[in-house]
């Protein structure tokens, strides 16, 4: 017997507004000053189901996390019920998660799905006088040529001063997707208003270091295959990033 059609395109309660509940939550643990506060990171959990149950079990142990970022390619084919067995996995986290969409959510209807569980594809945060910025930087499986720079450079324009500045976005800007233009444009941006870490997915595969001669440090969590988890320690003196490898 049929279900549903896997690509059906509404999605039941209670999973609706996911990152919108997930960002008021957050903020109302926000402090006006800067305070010293921790971040786990994942993504590219596709459909390695057993890897990620293991990942939330992991973050779950971590008492100081103040909030988890999941960096987008939550599905494989962007269908219905891929994005209802993330939602039931994540909601063993006691942890506020924001996930942002990749590329493989935008497949089948995943974006109408995504933008009806989770909320807008762009928006900002922030928490303990640090900027967080999420960008949807999507370009083949969306059928654009350009990510919306217009919007990030809005953002990070008139933002005004704060301790640290990130930016989140699911693909890096080396990786096949963006022209070479865009990859200068990407880093110049951030670059240009002192972005002090650009946090990707996508590449499946661990990577922290200056790309670029100038710019911010970035970051590409791995697959949940890798079974690897990432916490940001966001400090007094600098940034520090924790790798935990799941036995």
């Amino acid at each position: 017997m049929i279900e549903y059609s896997p690509y059906k395109a509404g999605v039941k309660l209670p999973y609706k507004d996911l990152n919108i509940k997930a960002l008021e939550q957050i903020q109302a643990r926000s402090s006006q000053s800067f305070k010293p506060f921790v971040i786990g990171v994942f993504g590219d959990t596709h459909t390695y189901y057993d890897d990620f149950v293991d990942q939330v079990k992991h973050f779950n142990s971590i008492d100081t996390l103040d909030f988890v970022v999941h960096m987008g390619d939550i599905t494989l084919s962007g269908i219905y019920r891929e994005f209802l067995w993330y939602s039931e996995i994540v909601s063993d986290l006691k942890h506020p998660l924001i996930t942002l969409i990749g590329n493989h959510d935008f497949l089948s209807n995943g974006e109408y799905m995504y933008r009806e569980m989770f909320g807008p594809f762009n928006f900002t945060i922030v928490y303990n006088d640090c900027l967080f910025i999420f960008f949807e930087d999507i370009i083949w499986e969306k059928d654009v040529k350009d990510p919306d720079f217009d919007w990030l450079e809005e953002q990070l324009k008139n933002s005004g001063d704060f301790r640290y500045r990130f930016v989140f976005s699911h693909i890096p800007p080396w990786s096949g997707e963006f022209s070479k233009g865009n990859e200068f444009y990407f880093n110049m941006l951030l670059d240009k208003y002192d972005v002090d870490l650009s946090v990707h997915g996508h590449m499946h595969s661990y990577y922290l270091g200056k790309r670029y001669s100038s710019g911010p440090l970035y970051l590409t969590t791995s697959e949940s295959k890798a079974r690897e988890t990432f916490v940001i320690c966001v400090g007094e003196g600098g940034l520090e990033l924790v790798r935990d490898e799941l036995k």
